[in-house]
């Protein structure tokens, strides 16, 4: 196997785990450094259920391959629609100042965190591997 496969092979895999793992836990950290975490459990009155459904880190992580995705094409739309659809689904609970603070920042920095994974991965493939975005329509 060439160097160029391995190379391809091995930065697409450090990309996909950055996109969902990375992505979960630095959004977490950022959260919890902003203080927005802090907030809203104690904004909470009712008490949390004893294992709660990690339907947020799922979402996370859908939504950052999407927008990997998108970029690779060349799709930069995919940006609006990930944020349209996050905005239409939680609309409700946006109208709480500390809700939208969190939803604003948790989506801000995963869409970042997204672009920044996504194109450092592009550059790292272009340089060391097979570039295989430049096959991609679009492009």
């Amino acid at each position: 196997m060439s160097a160029a496969i391995l190379h391809s092979l091995g930065a697409s895999l450090v990309a996909l785990l950055l996109l969902t793992w990375g992505g979960n836990l630095a959004c977490k950290l950022l959260l919890r450094w902003s203080g927005l975490s802090a907030a809203r459990i104690a904004a909470d009155a009712d008490p949390p259920p004893a294992k709660e459904p990690r339907v947020g880190r799922v979402i996370g992580d859908l939504e950052r391959l999407t927008i990997a995705v998108g970029l690779l094409l060349g799709s930069w739309e995919v940006l609006v629609a990930v944020v349209a659809l996050k905005s239409v689904a939680r609309f409700k609970d946006l109208e709480e100042k500390l809700n939208a603070e969190y939803f604003l920042v948790g989506s801000l920095f995963s869409v970042l965190w997204a672009v920044a994974v996504t194109f450092a991965w592009r550059a790292y493939d272009a340089r060391w591997g097979l570039d295989l975005a430049a096959g991609l329509p679009g492009l």
